[in-house]
Order: C-alpha cells, then sequence, then structure tokens
C-alpha cells in the first residue's frame, strides 16, 4: 500500500466497504481504496485480519466485522452497526465469493454443490447491496461495485456453477443501476480474468495460468492491483457517470460487445 497524505486521496472523507477484504483481490483492493483516503470497513468471516492491520501501518484509517454474509440477520446486523460507527456508507465492493471448486461437466454437478455456489456468490451481493442502499438512498450517493469474472464472457467449460452464479451478478448489477441511479447511486462490475492469487493457484494451478496468459491480447500476467486500479476508478468522481457497466480487466483475453 502507498498511503496518501492527509486530505490528498481522491476518495478523502469517504467510508468505503470491502467484503472478502482478508486475502486475495480484496485484500489489494481494500489497501487501494485506503491508499486513496478512504476509512476501509472489512466484512469477513473471520474479522481479525492482517489487512486492518497492513493498512494502520501505512497511514491508512480501516477496522473489520465479522459476518456471514449469505445469513440475511447478520448481515443486515453488521451493515446496522457500520451506519452507526460511520454515519455514512459511501462504497461497496461486494468481492466476496467461492472460486475453489472442482471442474467438471454440468452433469456430473450434484445439487448441494450447485446450491452452494449459487449462494455464496449471488446470495451476499443481494443482501450487501439492499443493506447499503438504505444509507446511501437516504443521502442520495453512493457506488456499488460487484466483482464479477471474466469467465462469464466465453462461457467457460466444467464450471457452469461459478459462470452461473457470475452471469446472474451481472444482470443484479444492470438492474440496481436501473433502480438506485434515481438516487444517484451508480452500480457497476469489474470482470477480472485469471489472476494469480493464491486461491487461483490452489484452484486451476500454474500450467491453466499460463495457458490464460497465452490468450491474451496483453501477454503478461494480471496483476491484482490491476483489478484494484479498475475498482477504485469506478470509486472516483471521474467516472460519475458511468453506471450500469461491467469492466472487463484480462489482458484482452475477451472483448465486451457493444
Amino acid at each position: 500500500m502507498t498511503p496518501t497524505s492527509a486530505g490528498e486521496g481522491k476518495l478523502q472523507g469517504k467510508t468505503a466497504v470491502v467484503t472478502g477484504a482478508a486475502r486475495g483481490l480484496g485484500r489489494v483492493i481494500a489497501e487501494t481504496l485506503a491508499a486513496l483516503g478512504a476509512e476501509l470497513v472489512s466484512i469477513d468471516l473471520d474479522a481479525s485480519n492482517e489487512t486492518v492491520a497492513m493498512i494502520e501501518d501505512a497511514g491508512g484509517r480501516a477496522s473489520s466485522h465479522s459476518a456471514d454474509l449469505t445469513d440475511e440477520a447478520q448481515v443486515n446486523h453488521v451493515f446496522d452497526e457500520i451506519t452507526r460507527q460511520h454515519k455514512s456508507i459511501d462504497i461497496l465492493v461486494n468481492n466476496a465469493g467461492f472460486y475453489s471448486v472442482e471442474r467438471r461437466p454440468f452433469w456430473e454437478i450434484d445439487s448441494g454443490e450447485w446450491e452452494k455456489v449459487m449462494r455464496v456468490n449471488v446470495r451476499p451481493v443481494f443482501l450487501c447491496s439492499r443493506a447499503a442502499s438504505i444509507p446511501m438512498r437516504s443521502r442520495k450517493s453512493g457506488r456499488i461495485i460487484n466483482i464479477l469474472s471474466s469467465v462469464i464472457t466465453f462461457g467457460m467449460p466444467n464450471l457452469m456453477h461459478y459462470v452461473a452464479a457470475k452471469s446472474a451478478v451481472a444482470g443484479m448489477t444492470r438492474s440496481m443501476a436501473r433502480e438506485l441511479g434515481p438516487f444517484g447511486i451508480s452500480v457497476n462490475a469489474v470482470a477480472p480474468g485469471l489472476v494469480p492469487t493464491d486461491a487461483a493457484l490452489e484452484s486451476v494451478g500454474r500450467e491453466i495460468l499460463e495457458e490464460a496468459v497465452q490468450g491474451q491480447a496483453i501477454q503478461q500476467p494480471l496483476d491484482p492491483r490491476d483489478i484494484a486500479g479498475a475498482v477504485a476508478f469506478l470509486c472516483s468522481p471521474e467516472s460519475a457517470m458511468v453506471s450500469g457497466q461491467t469492466l472487463l480487466v484480462n489482458g484482452g483475453a475477451t472483448f465486451s460487445g457493444i
């Protein structure tokens, strides 16, 4: 994290909530927003994580909360707490999700696994966005950014439950943008390509990651900071009139349609 001087960050005075900020992409997104001046609030199953300590050590402000984001009562409670403590929620990044699933043809996916992948990747976006929209709608401003995956653009084989879940969130992003736009709230999504995080390496292995790089127009590995930079743009004043969009950050592996 590269901290900014007091008052210099583009997000100075903003409260940014990032789910799943304890590791991987979530951690880098959290550190990036904090470096731009935002007061960072992390929500994870385990509230004790290194992200908050790293941000504070670098001169930023951060706090953490524990919640099972698939549990409606817990989500509502933690967002009530955040609103009481910070008076407002300016930014919500729905990053938490479940990626480490065994790849297999869809006809071999049992209903329990299907329901788990859908529940962990879709339900938290709905519950967190609904809860965060309450203070946002009251103040008539806010930014919601959903983290998707570029797999939705080319239909990754043997991963249909994950593709379906992320595709559902893409549709939710557009609907929320329509419904929240009149309140001055923008809703967008960032769809990363295959980023060599620990979770990705555990799930697909280095060989698949190298193959992914070869399929990109820019043939070099993605870095978590590439995704965090896109999220930061969608939180910034420069993106004030951008809403309902999905920004692909995949090195040109696929292109969005117009």
